[in-house]
């Protein structure tokens, strides 16, 4: 079975962190992919390899503002919605992609006990380079290894935050912060990974006249890596869990 070649893969103190992916991700997140024609947004839950369509949920999430950072400037590119994702043109191969939706309503999340909530989505694509640190996201990762991150909200370590690391094969583990921010993940295979953050601000506030009791910020960090073993099929989601 799958799990039996995970096993025989993964050493025991990185499976002890990994987790078969259900149904019951936090909510829906974007996150960046390159491709040939330069890269594309994707909506939807990267562990249960969900991308939402249009027509559909993709026509709920507005076009995200995404940007290229090379040295010390960046270039805002441009970004058109398709049937399967935003498509975003005019990136260079190997530049750092940043992308931002914060036009988002404020939902009423009160049978879930969240209150009146207002939902920011960020995505990266490249880890910053020392000269581009000024070009950051309100929630974000800084680090210059893919593996050793350190999580920051508007530009402060975020302490304890948790990070879900989603793996080629949907497998998701589960880590959390230090004091300073700092997490240390494991990638064992080849492909895509996603790391995903959300952090939930209680500070309220109000936007366009409305007020909301809390921020529920979502923040990616995608990138492939080609090394690694080979990750095998994607872990089917057990059904009926939300």
């Amino acid at each position: 079975s799958t799990m039996h070649i995970c096993r025989k893969i993964i050493p025991a103190a990185v499976l002890a962190g990994l987790l078969i992916t259900t149904g019951n991700a936090s909510a829906h997140y974007i996150w960046l992919e390159a491709d040939e024609a330069g890269a594309r947004v994707c909506y939807g839950e990267a562990e249960a390899d969900l991308r939402e369509r249009s027509p559909g949920k993709l026509d709920g999430m507005n076009v995200p503002r995404v940007f290229a950072v090379q040295g010390s400037g960046s270039t805002t590119l441009s970004v058109n919605r398709t049937a399967e994702h935003f498509a975003v043109t005019g990136a260079s191969p190997g530049a750092t992609l940043l992308a931002a939706e914060e036009s988002a309503g404020i939902r009423d999340l009160g049978k879930y006990g969240l209150g009146m909530a207002k939902s920011n989505y960020y995505a990266r694509h490249g880890l910053p380079r020392s000269e581009e640190a000024k070009a950051s996201l309100a929630l974000d990762v800084a680090g210059h290894n893919p593996n050793q991150l350190t999580v920051l909200y508007r530009g402060q370590p975020l302490k304890d935050a948790k990070v879900e690391v989603i793996a080629p094969n949907t497998w998701v583990q589960e880590h959390k912060a230090d004091a300073q921010g700092n997490v240390v993940i494991n990638t064992p295979w080849r492909g895509r990974y996603v790391i995903h953050v959300l952090h939930v601000d209680p500070t309220p506030g109000v936007v366009e006249g409305k007020r909301y009791d809390s921020l529920r910020n979502h923040f990616t960090y995608s990138f492939y890596q080609a090394a690694g073993t080979d990750p095998g099929p994607a872990v089917a989601p057990r059904q009926g869990v939300e």
